[in-house]
C-alpha cells in the first residue's frame, strides 16, 4: 500500500511533459521487469564484477549501520537459469541487506547474455563508481569489446600476459603488462580496435620479452619502460613488416643494455631537477635515446631486414 505524502505547496507540482515527441525514437534493450528476489537466489559473476576488498567491506558496513529503505534503490539483475539471477549493479547494497537480516530485495530484471551484463556493469558503474582499470579490462574482455580482446590476443602472442588484476611490485614477473590504461589508449580508437597500434604493440612486447634483460627483469615491465620502448619501436613503422622484426629488436636491446639506458635517463632527470632546470619525463628521455640508437643501428630498411634474417 502506497501512503501519499501531504504536500504543503501543491502549486509547486507539475506534470511530466516534453516539448515534442521524437520523430523516430530508438529504444534499445529488453523492457525490464520490477519485482522482489530472495538474496539466496542472487549470484555475483567474478568475470566482470569487482572483488570485495577491505574498503568494499567498510562501505558495506556503513550501509548496514544506517540501513534505510528510502535510500535503497533497486538492484539490477539478469536471469541466469534455475531461478537464479546475476547481480549487474548493487552487490554492496545486497550484502548490506543480508548483513541486517533482510532476505529479499527489490530488483530490476533485464534479460541479458553475459556480454550484455558486462557492458551494463561498465555503463552503470563507469559513470558513478570508482572502478579501477583492471575492473574495466575484465568487464571489457567478458563483454567481448574489440580493443580488449584484440590487445589481449596480441599480448599473448608476444609471450606476455595482460594482467586483469594488480600485483605488488615484488610479486610481478617479466612479461606481465599491468599498464592497462596505456594499453587501452593504444588499442582503442573511435570505440574500435586499432589494428595498426596493436600489431606494433605485439612486436614491441615480443622483442622486450625475448631480450636477455627483458626476459629476466620484472622491473623493466613498468609503464615508463613500456611507453618508451613502444614509442621508439613505433618510429620504425616502415620496417616492422620485415621478417624477424621482433628478433632484430631483441638483439638490439641486448647490445645496447636496456637497464643501463634506463639508469642514464633517470640520472639525467634527477640532475635536471637538482639544477632547477626543466626536463622531459623519464620515459621521453629514454625514448629519445632509444630512437637515436635505433636510427644509428638501422639506417635503412635493408639493414633492419638483414638484422632480422641473421637470427633466423
Amino acid at each position: 500500500m502506497i501512503v501519499p505524502v501531504n504536500q504543503s505547496q501543491p502549486s509547486a507540482l507539475r506534470p511530466v511533459t516534453v516539448p515534442a515527441a521524437m520523430e523516430k525514437p530508438v529504444v534499445r534493450g529488453n523492457r525490464p521487469h520490477l519485482g522482489w528476489v530472495e538474496i539466496s537466489k542472487l549470484r555475483i559473476d567474478d568475470r566482470y564484477q569487482r572483488p570485495l576488498q577491505r574498503h568494499n567491506w567498510d562501505a558495506i558496513g556503513r550501509i548496514a549501520k544506517s540501513f534505510d529503505w528510502s535510500l535503497f534503490t533497486v538492484v539490477d539483475v539478469a536471469p541466469i537459469g534455475d531461478q537464479l539471477f546475476s547481480v549487474i549493479d548493487g552487490q554492496h547494497r545486497v550484502h548490506a541487506a543480508l548483513m541486517v537480516g533482510i532476505d529479499k530485495v527489490p530488483v530490476r530484471i533485464v534479460a541479458q547474455p553475459l556480454e550484455g551484463q558486462a557492458r551494463a556493469f561498465m555503463g552503470i558503474n563507469g559513470n558513478v563508481t570508482a572502478i579501477s582499470t583492471f575492473h574495466v579490462l575484465r568487464a571489457s574482455l567478458t563483454a567481448g569489446e574489440a580493443w580488449a580482446v584484440e590487445a589481449d590476443r596480441a599480448i599473448t602472442r608476444a609471450g606476455c600476459r595482460l594482467m586483469t588484476s594488480n600485483r605488488a611490485t615484488h610479486e610481478r614477473k617479466p612479461g606481465e603488462v599491468c599498464a592497462v590504461q596505456w594499453v587501452r589508449g593504444l588499442a582503442e580508437r573511435d570505440n574500435a580496435a586499432d589494428t595498426w597500434a596493436i600489431a606494433r604493440l605485439e612486436i614491441a612486447l615480443a622483442s622486450l620479452k625475448t631480450s636477455v634483460e627483458g626476459g629476466a627483469d620484472a622491473g623493466l615491465w613498468t609503464h615508463v619502460m613500456l611507453r618508451a620502448w613502444y614509442g621508439a619501436v613505433e618510429g620504425l613503422d616502415d620496417y616492422l613488416d620485415a621478417p624477424g622484426a621482433a628478433g632484430a629488436l631483441a638483439r638490439f636491446l641486448d647490445r645496447e643494455g636496456l637497464v643501463r639506458l634506463l639508469a642514464r635517463a633517470e640520472d639525467r632527470y634527477r640532475q635536471a631537477k637538482r639544477d632547477g632546470k626543466p626536463s622531459a619525463a623519464v620515459y621521453r628521455l629514454l625514448m629519445g635515446d632509444l630512437q637515436d640508437r635505433l636510427d644509428h643501428a638501422f639506417p635503412d630498411r635493408s639493414a633492419f631486414t638483414r638484422a632480422g634474417e641473421a637470427g633466423r
